[in-house]
């Protein structure tokens, strides 16, 4: 018997598929040792640019030029600019990966592996969409309305009063706030009916992006609801884990903020095992809930691809084995 595609499976996939006993829990410990080790690798080569901000901040807090302050700082800032971009290329393949690697269990029924290949470069192209669409409907109307603002008020600030220029500015925000509340709706609409691309993706080993709205025809509030319940499920089990990683960090931070009140060297403080060890625990512990949530939270469109209306995995295999 050929059994289709449900809410109650889709939700289900996760806790279903293949490898469920150690994939997941392997996932969620290669993901956070990965982004630790690279996000380490980045804060060690970039610790002299961190103490030049360190110094920055310092210096606008005892300047008495304004101006001279703003230079300072973001002189500062600058420095930090080829890291960020370099850190966010990083992070832009470590998730290709992890995303890829996780669709090869959803989708091929595969133990976790993790490497870089054509999947995981089709992975990068596609997650570049994603964030494309996400990006264009919410972040771009709202940069209009706010650039407009800033920019009205630039155009008269002088002689203006201080009232008169939040007049001007509470007007486009509480704007921005409203084309937000509507825009929402039509991303998760959106997100949810691309959200096979990922999958399908893994499963054609092409691009694959906008064909996904054919997979996801008819099912789009069975995707969403599964998705919306594991999000929250692990959501709030991760923040109980968080909150409880924070009370590790604690101490440290407050010691840390202590020492720099008192004028000590920050880069030695930050560099310090005090302070590294208790807040290595801490990204660690919140970067395996975030690996284990991202995981488990594909599960449902990557079962509505095992499930395609042009063909899917399980009815082809079970057809087969009937023949």
């Amino acid at each position: 018997m050929i059994r289709g595609f449900t809410f109650e499976r889709a939700l289900s996939w996760p806790f279903t598929a293949p490898h469920v006993a150690s994939f997941p829990w392997i996932f969620g410990l290669a993901y956070a040792l990965v982004f630790m080790a690279v996000s380490g690798a980045v804060v060690l080569l970039a610790a002299d640019d961190f103490t030049a901000l360190f110094a920055a901040m310092e210096a606008v807090e005892g300047s008495t030029n304004p101006d001279a302050g703003f230079d300072i700082l973001f002189g500062g800032l600058a420095r930090l600019i080829p890291w960020m971009v370099l850190s966010g290329l990083a992070s832009w393949m470590i998730w290709a990966m992890f995303e890829t690697a996780s669709q090869r269990r959803y989708i091929r029924g595969e133990a976790f592996s993790l490497g870089f290949g054509a999947d995981e470069a089709r992975m990068m192209v596609v997650g570049l969409l994603w964030g494309l669409i996400g990006f264009a409907l919410i972040a771009v109307p709202i940069l209009l309305i706010m650039w407009s603002a800033l920019a009205a008020v630039f155009a008269g600030a002088e002689g203006m009063t201080d009232a008169e220029v939040g007049e001007r500015i509470l007007g486009p925000m509480f704007g921005a706030m409203g084309l937000s509340v509507l825009v929402f709706p039509v991303y998760v609409f959106l997100a949810t009916r691309l959200a096979p691309c990922f999958g399908l993706t893994v499963r054609e080993r092409k691009i694959r992006f906008f064909d996904a709205w054919n997979v996801s025809r008819g099912r789009f509030w069975p995707i969403l609801g599964a998705y919306v319940i594991l999000a929250i499920a692990g959501s709030i089990l991760g923040q109980v884990i968080t909150g409880i990683a924070q009370m590790i960090i604690m101490p440290a931070t407050m010691d840390l903020a202590n020492a720099a009140d008192q004028g000590a060297d920050m880069r030695g403080l930050i560099l310090s095992p005090a302070f590294l060890v208790p807040m290595g625990a801490y990204l660690f512990i919140v970067l395996y809930v975030q690996g284990v949530l991202q995981h488990a939270v594909g599960g449902p469109a990557a079962f509505a691809v095992r499930h395609d209306p042009r063909g899917g995995i399980e009815e082809e295999s079970q057809i087969e084995a009937f023949n």
